[in-house]
């Protein structure tokens, strides 16, 4: 399907909405095959990836919101004030209970860590002991190097609780600035 046949069953699928609404949502459907002309794509290729313009009608009809493409639909409601005001005190005392939970669990990880960066020293501690009282145990130098080949196991297990760690906290402020914004309101 070109770029002509697909703006026309748009526009008179589209008959039925208001005049203003009804041609941004074309001009969004034109950006989107300008875009993708300038970046090499064929305009059947765009429509493809755009969808059935007789779905996306149908849907801008209803109220319903087109993801695929990103376009707003025509009657799509947006939060009122007070829907973000009451959005925002459900944050806060969501908050109340998340934020110490993560705290606690970043807390945790930081264990993990000096528990690693402990293990590791080992020897350099066992070497300045000796250094300073002038005794030597090979026990304690040989708990020093099992204690090294743990910390080399946990820095592993470390890594990974810090990449969840980082990966829940960007997930969880994201998710509050999409409430915050009115776009997520599930």
């Amino acid at each position: 399907m070109t770029r002509q046949q697909f703006i026309s069953i748009l526009e008179s699928r589209l008959a039925a909405l208001p005049p203003d609404e009804r041609r941004e949502l074309i001009q969004d459907v034109e950006s989107h095959f300008i875009f993708g002309l300038q970046n090499g794509r064929t305009e059947e290729e765009i429509a493809r990836e755009l969808g059935d313009p007789f779905e996306i009608a149908r849907d801008a009809l209803s109220g319903g919101y087109i993801e695929d493409i990103g376009l707003p639909s025509a009657a799509r409601k947006k939060p009122t004030s007070i829907g973000k005001i009451a959005a925002c005190i459900a944050l806060v005392f969501c908050g109340m209970i998340t934020y110490p939970l993560i705290a606690a669990l970043w807390s945790f990880g930081i264990a993990v860590a000096t528990l690693v960066l402990a293990c590791l020293v080992s020897p350099a501690l066992v070497l300045v002991e000796y250094i300073i009282n002038g005794s030597f145990y090979p026990a304690k130098l040989f708990l020093s190097v099992s204690l090294v080949g743990v910390g080399i196991l946990l820095v592993y297990g470390a890594r990974s609780i810090f990449r969840w760690l980082s990966c829940l906290t960007r997930g969880y402020s994201s998710w509050n600035v999409r409430v915050m914004k009115g776009s997520d309101m599930r």
